[in-house]
């Protein structure tokens, strides 16, 4: 495998989530996107290959505003393990004292930072600042770039009247209805932790709404670029395996590791199979690990997982 595969998988994913055609016995690759092919490393029937699965980038949540609300969803946040960035003007509210789980915090007056074109890669935006003014130009800005959610929380009437006002100024009706407003699931949602439950709910429901979809580091990809060494993916599993199918691991001819399988003995022993590779010159090769206490790993959370060792060269 090439690095350019890597590096158009990265540039795709920039636009929408991403087709990936697996052949086993020959360890051909082919992305696809809104059902065209845009990429493929080898030959084969690419209607039926032995896996398909739809790749999207791992959620990141970006939340305008630090209030109760916010507080609230990123600390539910932590719990499903998604990255999260908090943007206010506020140093009351934007600190470390009330947010701490290692989230991005960006201290800085709205209008300074909405000034700048976005740098994030398809976030899940969440607006739920101090005021409707706040609200209203976030949300402009937000539409401008390329999002995978967009919320914006309001009762109906104010979200109407924002939407009449952006339609004024020229955003159009079915640009509006992709936004998310008023934000949330509904349940009922009270509190500020019900409100993060319905918006959180929500946003879970977009992100799972393809149950064969594998989500990926855009960080992941971007080191690998450049990089040599062996990819090792999961494209099987069964029972209670750690991680699920797509989940990979790289290791670089300089011996740095990135990504992750599951970590334990399934994952120490894949890190070593690829490094017998790099020293051996292996292109390829599909291994099956058992991981019960009756397999070869010694293993106890059962259930089974094939792994594709691919050189990327």
């Amino acid at each position: 495998m090439h690095n350019d595969f890597y590096s158009t998988l990265y540039s795709l994913l920039q636009k929408g989530d991403v087709e990936r055609r697996t052949i086993y016995s020959s360890s051909s690759v082919a992305l696809y996107q809104n059902g065209e092919l845009k990429y493929k490393e080898g030959e084969g029937n690419w209607d039926t290959p032995d896996l398909v699965e739809t790749i999207k980038p791992e959620p990141h949540l970006v939340i305008f505003g630090a209030g109760h609300v916010s507080k609230a969803i990123a600390e539910i946040a932590a719990v499903l393990q998604m990255k999260v960035t908090v943007i206010d003007e506020r140093e009351e509210v934007l600190n470390r004292e009330r947010f701490t789980h290692n989230e991005e915090l960006i201290l800085e007056p709205y209008e300074s930072f909405l000034s700048k074109e976005s740098t994030f890669f398809r976030p899940y935006y969440i607006i739920v600042t101090h005021g409707h003014t706040y609200d209203r130009a976030c949300l402009e800005w937000c539409l401008k770039s390329n999002y995978t959610y967009l919320g914006m929380i309001g009762s109906k009437g104010k979200v109407a009247t924002t939407f009449s006002l952006l339609e004024k100024e020229g955003v159009s009706p079915e640009t509006l209805k992709s936004v998310h407003a008023p934000i949330g699931l509904s349940i009922g949602a009270v509190t500020p932790e019900e409100i993060a439950i319905s918006i959180l709910s929500e946003i879970i429901s977009v992100f799972r709404d393809n149950k064969y979809s594998v989500t990926l580091d855009p960080l992941f990809l971007e080191r690998l670029k450049n990089a040599r060494g062996i990819s090792a993916r999961i494209v099987e599993k069964r029972g209670s395996a750690p991680r699920a199918v797509g989940s990979e691991i790289f290791i670089s001819e300089s011996g740095k590791v990135f990504g992750t399988v599951g970590g334990g003995r399934v994952e120490k022993e894949t890190i070593d199979e690829a490094r017998r590779m790099l020293e051996k010159g292996e292109k390829t090769k599909l291994i099956h690990y058992n991981l019960s206490s009756k397999g070869d790993l010694n293993m106890i959370c059962g259930g089974d997982v094939s792994m594709l060792f691919t050189a990327v060269e």
